[in-house]
């Protein structure tokens, strides 16, 4: 073994191996100990580092070997030569690609996915996505898995094992501090996506091919228990009057202010009331809006709409049977903007009610009436829609008619709202036979609600 070169940044112990060419017309890779670094220890004692050049691809591979001996040094670079070659067979790049430059590839693909604010899945194609569900994206990418790994880590060099630690860094890095800790879903939701983030990086050969992903060994099927907390009956009561007062603290604010809280406080009773999610009732406008008396009448039912949603929606065009229609009025009735054309949920200048608008203005809400604190749970807007469908079912609505209106499948409504389901059978599940009895002995009159204990 000899040297090379004659200043401080020679090689020494510098060897050159052309039987581990990655191509035939390849330069030949080389080891060798640098005369910079590890300066403490003497030559001998310092690592092994390796060359490999590869054409077209830059400067090709130059690492430490992080081994001592010759002969572990070239049983690596050996190894290593043939994951260069598998590599490249694949069709990818074995130069140096930072955590930071994938992160950017990706948000660029998700980026080129998103449809416009009024466009559908069906115009757009079914992998597109909204401005929104990028932006999220985008977050959580820049937030939290650059942070994880390191923007200038080569992401070829991250081993499946650096996800092991994942849960536990990120509960430790949330970002948001005021939402708390962040929910099961959440995370769960967050591991598809880190998925979906490194397939991309092995499709485009960026990360050498594996076949096992970030979190093989986690099932990131949704949990039949997931849901977001809701109202109990006796809950919402207790809010309606709270948020009242809420509403008429508003008053001594401009113009714009008192309008707005105004809309929001509409918005949310339409929602308890017709089970739409926010970024439908923001796209309607005059024309998609007919109010009706309820066919059948009751004191609560002084208004009914009917509501057709927009195609560009999640679950696309429906129309929607609502409740609660005075709420919607009211808006129509008092606002400046009555074209067909106009939004229905509008600012004072016309503009239309974004659902990041109404999230804040339900924070307030949420916030004046102490909801979190009254009832240990935490609501969100979708909050709504889940009271809208346990209301619903509890009033005895079909499954059938409850899906078709809220634009969902009955095995995600069963899913969702088992425990629901459940309560409501009471009929089937505490009716007993007065001739069969238990144990063979008959139930007197009056004593077949319970099992007694002496029977």
């Amino acid at each position: 073994m000899g040297t090379k070169g004659n200043n401080q940044k020679s090689y020494a112990f510098y060897e050159e191996l052309p039987y581990l060419r990655v191509t035939p017309d390849a330069e030949i890779p080389y080891i060798y100990k640098r005369l910079d670094v590890e300066l403490s220890k003497p030559v001998e004692q310092r690592k092994y580092q390796i060359r490999i050049p590869v054409p077209q691809q830059g400067q090709g591979v130059r690492k430490s070997l992080g081994v001592v001996d010759r002969e572990d040094a070239i049983k690596k670079a050996e190894a290593l030569v043939i994951d260069i070659k598998v590599t490249m067979k694949a069709g990818g790049t074995v130069v140096k690609f930072s955590v930071q430059q994938l992160a950017d590839a990706f948000c660029k693909y998700k980026k080129s996915l998103v449809r416009g604010s009024w466009e559908s899945k069906d115009q757009r194609g079914k992998r597109s996505i909204t401005k929104q569900r990028y932006e999220l994206i985008e977050g959580k990418i820049r937030n939290y898995v650059v942070k994880f790994l390191g923007k200038n880590t080569d992401v070829k060099e991250i081993s499946l094992r650096k996800w092991s630690s994942w849960e536990s860094w990120r509960y430790k890095n949330n970002a948001r501090k005021d939402t708390g800790r962040p929910t099961a879903i959440t995370i769960q939701n967050e591991m598809g996506m880190i998925r979906e983030f490194w397939r991309f990086g092995i499709d485009e050969g960026y990360i050498p091919f594996t076949p096992k992903l970030p979190f093989h060994q986690v099932n990131l099927i949704p949990d039949d228990k997931v849901r977001r907390d809701t109202w109990e009956a006796n809950e919402w009561k207790s809010f309606v009057r709270r948020v009242r007062d809420w509403l008429n603290t508003t008053a001594s604010g401009d113009q714009d202010f008192v309008w707005d809280a105004f809309v929001s406080y509409q918005m949310l009773f339409f929602l308890a009331n017709s089970g739409m999610r926010i970024g439908e009732l923001v796209k309607v406008r005059n024309k998609d809006i007919q109010f009706r008396k309820p066919q059948i009448e009751h004191s609560f039912k002084k208004l009914s709409a009917l509501v057709q949603v927009h195609p560009s929606t999640k679950t696309g065009a429906r129309e929607v049977n609502a409740m609660g229609g005075e709420f919607a009025k009211r808006v129509q009735d008092h606002s400046k903007y009555k074209r067909l054309e106009d939004f229905l949920f509008c600012h004072l200048d016309g503009s239309q009610f974004t659902t990041k608008q109404f999230h804040t203005w339900f924070k307030r809400m949420i916030d004046f009436t102490d909801e979190n604190a009254r009832w240990g749970k935490q609501f969100v807007p979708y909050s709504l829609r889940h009271f809208y469908a346990t209301t619903r079912l509890q009033n005895g609505t079909s499954t059938v008619a409850l899906c078709n209106n809220m634009g969902v499948g009955e095995q995600y409504l069963k899913k969702h709202y088992s425990h629901y389901l459940t309560r409501l059978a009471d009929a089937d599940l505490m009716k007993m036979n007065n001739e069969i009895g238990v144990g063979a002995k008959v139930i007197p009159d009056g004593e077949d609600f319970f099992i007694p204990e002496n029977i």
